[in-house]
């Protein structure tokens, strides 16, 4: 084969099997070129005459012709030995094959009970914590000329602890959706992303002095625009959440690359944190600042980290006590669509 002419000395001889009746799968031996020498009675190619007449032979001296390019034959026994491992692969492959599905089932199975059980969490759940808010609201209101101060400040805190009570179910709710949700990329703009969730920040928080540098030149992403929303949301919300001490509240979102992936960090001049605790940040209902200095259900950024590495990405975090903290995170350039 001429267009392998440079590989004749180590692959003049190759035996294949193939493995796989769906993809291009073989496995290939290689046999290195021996050098093999031909004694011919005379010249190997006799004289023809103008007339198409073959000459007789001038000469009966033998002569000798060496042959290149070509490998000692493959033996019955080493064709043998290829089918055997061929049989032996084929039948590993149908057991792992078959182990597969089994997995699958039972992956389908616990799905469909995490279903079962997000359908109970959101109805049989949440009613109840909606009774208690409303009876407590009547008792507030019929009840508020013989309420004392105390009485009526501990009906608020059962007030309070059931609304947090439903937005910790909703926040449990939405995590587990991710793990599920079927992941469709597409070419995501961050910086026009960015602008927009910090313009929504801006407004919500009225009041405040918020000092946003985006930077322009923030990658183009290959990502599910939906849940990258919901990503950069968590991650700038808490730059704002956790910064609400400062007299001026500073954010810089800037592009990153890391092992030739592309992605972002998003840095404050917030609280920051103790770097002896970073493992504990990405857990859900890790917290590391109580609940009434800042308010949260500890799963934002155990969802942001699950987004990023649904995407097959990574996630760190940085961060100095009083200082503010950075956090970040790369993608791949491809992923395929998930269901």
């Amino acid at each position: 084969w001429p267009a392998a002419a440079a590989w004749g000395d180590v692959g003049a001889g190759v035996m294949a099997i193939a493995i796989s009746q769906v993809h291009r799968h073989v496995i290939l031996w290689f046999r290195t070129a021996v050098v093999q020498t031909i004694t011919w009675a005379g010249p190997p190619c006799k004289e023809v005459h103008a007339e198409g007449r073959i000459q007789p032979r001038r000469s009966f001296e033998s002569r000798k012709e060496e042959l290149r390019g070509r490998s000692f034959p493959w033996t019955s026994a080493e064709c043998a030995a290829a089918m055997e491992l061929r049989q032996s692969l084929v039948g590993i492959v149908l057991r792992r094959a078959e182990e597969l599905n089994e997995v699958a089932s039972e992956l389908g199975r616990v799905n469909k009970e995490l279903e079962a059980f997000s359908y109970t969490v959101s109805h049989d759940l949440r009613a109840p914590m909606r009774h208690i808010a409303g009876y407590v609201d009547l008792v507030l209101d019929t009840e508020a000329d013989r309420l004392g101060e105390k009485s009526r400040r501990y009906l608020q805190h059962v007030k309070d602890a059931s609304a947090y009570s439903g937005r910790l179910v909703d926040a449990l709710l939405d995590f587990s959706r991710m793990g599920r949700t079927a992941i469709k990329p597409g070419a995501v703009d961050m910086a026009a992303l960015c602008g927009e969730i910090a313009r929504e920040l801006t407004r919500f928080e009225a009041g405040r002095t918020i000092e946003w540098d985006i930077s322009p030149a923030l990658p183009m992403l290959h990502a599910d625009p939906t849940l990258m929303q919901v990503a950069m949301r968590n991650l700038m919300g808490n730059a704002v959440k956790y910064s609400r001490d400062r007299a001026v509240t500073q954010v810089h979102v800037i592009p990153v690359e890391r092992g030739g992936h592309a992605g972002l960090e998003v840095v404050d001049n917030g609280v920051g944190f103790d770097m002896r605790y970073v493992d504990k940040l990405f857990g859900v209902f890790q917290r590391l600042h109580q609940s009434d200095q800042f308010e949260g259900t500890g799963i934002g950024l155990a969802s942001f980290r699950r987004i990023v590495e649904r995407h097959g990405g990574e996630v760190w975090a940085r961060g100095v006590p009083g200082e503010g903290a950075r956090f970040g995170f790369v993608l791949p350039d491809k992923m395929e669509e998930t269901t």
